[in-house]
């Protein structure tokens, strides 16, 4: 990813690489934890500060997104990275009662922060992107029809969150951007979700703790990657 590196201004670039090394350093601990634990044990609470060294990715991206231009873009792609680090911060903690409600919350906003971004930049409409539109679209509603008679009260968030991230990842592939690279995060984090949604609702949710947080990483990194590259900074 080098020469997308080069196409970002030197401020940006700066903490975008320290934003991937971040989750790459977290996840190279999660696998360390799970090589000494016992399989399907969960990974939480066996890392000091976890919470702080979740969050600590998306924080370090939020700091390149400050540097980037134009500023109304900046304002909604910083609230979008905090809001992330929020989340990132309360599903670290799962002792905390809101612990799962308040992600799942914060990541719905920062879904819409990022919608708030992408939208206007709507125009890639080729067959391909549309396609995957229409895909997303039904995998989208055949999971939430499969978790249905297992959310009970979390029913109406689960039901708002999905249709919030279907809308986030459609407005990223029809976005009109130098790369492609804002689309695959978008799906990167889909497939974070929906890894998230089997674990929780059909399956014991340790089964893929770390595919949820590589691909969220890849997501987290390739969305903000494929904003501020190769974009005039006015």
């Amino acid at each position: 990813m080098s020469w997308l590196a080069l196409r970002m201004p030197a401020r940006v670039r700066e903490w975008w690489l320290a934003g991937a090394v971040a989750g790459g350093v977290y996840g190279a601990l999660l696998v360390q934890v799970a090589m000494e634990l016992p399989e399907g044990a969960p990974l939480t609470g066996h890392i000091a500060m976890q919470p702080l060294w979740k969050s600590a990715m998306a924080l370090l991206l939020a700091r390149a997104a400050w540097f980037h231009r134009p500023l109304w873009e900046r304002g909604w792609l910083v609230t979008a990275l905090v809001f992330s680090a929020q989340g990132d911060f309360l599903l670290a903690v799962p002792s905390l009662s809101i612990s799962f409600v308040g992600g799942l919350g914060a990541f719905l906003l920062a879904h819409l922060a990022y919608m708030c971004v992408l939208v206007p930049r709507a125009g890639d409409y080729r067959p391909h992107r549309l396609i995957a539109c229409g895909a997303i679209m039904g995998v989208a509603g055949t999971m939430l029809g499969r978790f249905w008679p297992n959310l009970g009260v979390l029913m109406l968030p689960v039901l708002v969150y999905v249709v919030v991230l279907t809308a986030m990842v459609c407005s990223a592939l029809v976005a009109r951007l130098p790369t492609p690279l804002a689309a695959l995060g978008a799906l990167c984090f889909a497939a974070s979700d929906l890894m998230i949604g089997v674990a929780r609702f059909l399956v014991p949710f340790d089964t893929f703790q770390l595919g949820i947080w590589w691909t969220y990483a890849a997501a987290q990194v390739l969305i903000v990657a494929g904003i501020v590259s190769g974009r005039a900074q006015a």
